[in-house]
């Protein structure tokens, strides 16, 4: 056990921000709708 968590802890100090970059993907993939709906609102003034 005590070797999976330095495992873990090794592998996101190494690659946090291809992590981070995931993570944010999908987020953004996942409230596209919102985000584009709040866009197209914007633009039309509503």
């Amino acid at each position: 056990m005590k070797a999976l968590l330095s495992d873990l802890e090794s592998l996101i100090r190494t690659h946090w921000k291809t992590i981070l970059g995931i993570m944010l993907t999908f987020y953004l993939l996942y409230s596209f709708p919102d985000i584009k709906q709040g866009i197209m609102d914007a633009w039309t003034g509503k």
